[in-house]
């Protein structure tokens, strides 16, 4: 096990409100007999890990006003998502970039709408169940854009595994650029249109200040996530992580480090406040009606919603405080085997 340097980890100022979905528990049930069913758990350990990590309770807190389908639909596809993220981290398909291509690739044929084969497992199963679910919920235009997102995600995981292969500790302006896509940050993001029922109007989605309030407050999650994991990911060896990132790229000492990032999650805040001033401003250039500002606007509170929900989950799992390391997670790359 690595040495850690000692740290002092702050506790980040996110001023939005604690919120928590009722239907909480109702996920939980759900989601942990659905990861049984389709094996993505198995065996006592692996289940009270898995519980632990409380993946119900993290969308509980990211969607607060999500119906029981929907919540049970984002408790599902996030605790898929940390399935695959700890393949791509703790097992041997996070460090052979020609299994996490082959990966990469039947994730996308599942995306598409293709049948699953025999060699099918947990991983891919997983994956179509979501699709075929979200698909009952979504318009073609949110499915586009959400599959879309996903399998940029998955794309911008081989950057990660090359990385993880040659050693290679990426630059701090490499790092952010791909920092979203491998923390799963748009496809998650799109849920929050899912859950209030309302897709963002597209003159409003591509402008200025709504692109500034999405990539901000992504960035704040992403900071959130390295601040908050950084013990966990020195002791699996892992870099990819701002602090890391930085601590290498300036040499510096990893309390510093660890300071600019919580600096940099004030500064993400503050640019996502201006920005909401300048949304309210388009409306009106805009002559948006009613309606869709009112939708607009709760699409917003849903990125408020996943800053400080993400604090606080990270702030009450397992996952962060209990470890796992390399060689303790079971792999799936049997369903690569053609």
């Amino acid at each position: 096990m690595p040495d850690i340097p000692p740290v002092s980890l702050p506790d980040p100022s996110i001023p939005y409100p604690a919120k928590l979905n009722p239907f909480e528990s109702v996920a939980a049930e759900h989601t942990i007999t659905w990861a049984r069913r389709l094996r993505l758990i198995e065996g006592e350990t692996a289940t009270s890990r898995f519980a632990g990590e409380s993946y119900s309770r993290l969308v509980a807190r990211l969607y607060p006003e999500a119906s029981v389908p929907v919540l049970a639909l984002a408790a599902d596809l996030n605790s898929w998502f940390h399935v695959y993220d700890d393949q791509f981290e703790l097992a041997e398909v996070g460090s052979d970039p020609d299994l996490a291509r082959r990966m990469a690739d039947k994730f996308r044929a599942v995306l598409d709408g293709a049948p699953l084969d025999d060699t099918a497992g947990p991983i891919l199963h997983g994956l179509a169940d979501v699709r075929d679910r979200m698909r009952l919920h979504a318009t073609a235009q949110w499915w586009h854009r959400f599959s879309t997102h996903l399998q940029d995600c998955f794309e911008t995981a081989q950057w990660e595994v090359d990385n993880r292969t040659r050693g290679r500790i990426p630059d701090p302006d490499s790092y952010v650029e791909h920092k979203l896509n491998i923390a799963y940050v748009p496809p998650s993001f799109d849920l929050i249109e899912l859950a209030e029922q309302f897709e963002v109007p597209d003159e409003i989605r591509a402008s200025a200040p709504y692109s500034t309030l999405v990539h901000e407050a992504g960035h704040v999650v992403v900071c959130t996530n390295d601040l908050i994991g950084l013990r966990r990911e020195l002791l699996q060896g892992e870099f990819h992580n701002l602090v890391i990132v930085y601590w290498k790229a300036l040499s510096c000492p990893l309390q510093e480090a660890v300071e600019m990032v919580n600096q940099t999650i004030s500064e993400r805040i503050d640019v996502f406040e201006a920005a909401k001033v300048d949304l309210l401003r388009l409306f009106d250039e805009l002559g948006t009606d009613q309606n869709r500002r009112h939708g607009t606007l709760r699409c917003v509170m849903g990125l408020e919603n996943w800053m400080r929900g993400y604090l606080d989950w990270a702030k009450e799992t397992r996952r962060f405080a209990d470890p796992v390391l390399r060689g303790q997670v079971a792999g799936f790359q049997g369903e690569l085997v053609d």
